[in-house]
């Protein structure tokens, strides 16, 4: 158990003691220097200070600060957080991970060592965020504040830190606003139709009417398409592929209506044999919607075209304004819950909200003149 060496100096208190820590990747112990206060009236001599001294070598007398605690957490992010999340997350959300630490995280608080790193450190990261970029939103903290979170819960799971997890208890405020949400109508996408040619035009049949994510729609092959139905078992992100979003993205087949049914049989004319159903032009692999989206759709449709996501939003809000109860809604997006279907999915545009109270007007008119004939009648 270590008591340290207490010393004044300059009209402060130190301490200097022993600690782990890891070098090129191997553990050393290293002797340190500590600040503990100015010399004044409450600390006047080393009995005086020696509490902070028990404070400050308590994590390292009690085991808690393990060698691995002195990465800093821009270290511990690459050697240890993403290697080990690898297998265990989708390779976009992984890199979207990296993109939102090395662009907002990394230069701001990524030097400060795991075991050095406290809430305090996290809510000014914040707050100057707030204060700095007043264009980045309430979300996009919300998602810094997510990453940072997952990173020291994985450093608790493996027992580099023992303590509370330091991201509990801040706040991220940035600028709240309503995002535009994208949903093509019918007529927007027989417009669109009417303008494409192959394999553009397929593909987004396939989107408008299916609400397959631009993913799922690339990892589309042709023994997944029984006719009646399409069953969704894998993704492709880039060149990587995988499985779909969720368990529930895969579980439950989508059904084809006739002229999505059309397009896929004379699709498959133009395109005979097996493998992906949208085939790039080298080796068979999958399409790169991207690429069409930026060669073709967005020359070809201009202003119209807004992205692929808006087939899927789309696709709920269409069914939605058809009576389409949002439960069943859900189970064709293949949502995991219907509370992100009616949110995220379903778009109710002013003229929609006018018509709703006209209705009303209309029923509470009839409903009181109903009662006024029985008052009149008695």
């Amino acid at each position: 158990m270590q008591r340290g060496q207490v010393f004044r100096r300059n009209g402060s208190w130190y301490v200097r003691y022993y600690q782990n820590e890891i070098e090129d990747g191997a553990p050393v112990r290293r002797r340190v220097c500590a600040r503990l206060a100015r010399y004044c009236d409450d600390y006047r001599s080393k009995k005086d200070v020696l509490p902070l001294v028990d404070e400050l070598l308590f994590p390292v007398n009690s085991g808690a600060a393990q060698p691995e605690s002195s990465l800093t957490l821009a270290e511990f992010f690459e050697k240890r957080y993403r290697p080990a999340r690898e297998k265990k997350l989708r390779p976009s959300t992984l890199n979207s991970h990296r993109d939102v630490f090395t662009r907002h995280i990394k230069d701001s608080i990524g030097g400060i060592r795991m075991r050095d790193f406290h809430t305090k450190d996290a809510q000014h990261f914040f707050d100057a965020l707030t204060e700095d970029k007043p264009d980045l939103s309430h979300s996009s903290l919300l998602r810094m504040k997510a990453i940072l979170s997952a990173v020291f819960t994985f450093a608790r799971q493996e027992d580099v830190l023992r303590g509370a997890n330091p991201i509990q208890g801040v706040k991220a405020e940035g600028r709240r606003y309503k995002p535009e949400r994208i949903a093509y109508k019918l007529e927007d996408i027989q417009a669109m139709l009417s303008k494409l040619v192959e394999p553009g035009r397929t593909v987004v049949t396939v989107a408008a009417f299916t609400g397959l994510r631009a993913s799922e729609i690339r990892g589309l092959r042709w023994e997944d398409y029984t006719g009646d139905e399409i069953r969704v078992v894998r993704s492709v992100w880039r060149t990587h592929v995988g499985p779909t979003k969720t368990e529930q993205s895969g579980e439950n087949p989508v059904p084809v209506i006739p002229i999505l049914r059309r397009a896929l049989e004379q699709h498959r004319k133009r395109n005979p044999g097996d493998g992906y159903i949208f085939a790039g032009e080298k080796r068979g692999d999958p399409l790169n919607l991207d690429n069409l989206s930026r060669r073709i759709l967005s020359k070809k449709l201009g202003a119209a075209w807004k992205g692929w996501h808006g087939f899927r939003r789309g696709l709920g809000t269409n069914l939605y304004r058809l009576g389409v109860p949002p439960k069943v809604i859900q189970e064709i997006l293949r949502h995991a819950n219907v509370a992100t279907t009616e949110t995220h999915y379903i778009v109710v545009d002013r003229s929609e909200t006018k018509s709703a109270m006209k209705k009303l007007e209309k029923a509470v008119g009839k409903e009181w003149a109903k009662a006024k004939r029985r008052a009149s009648a008695k």
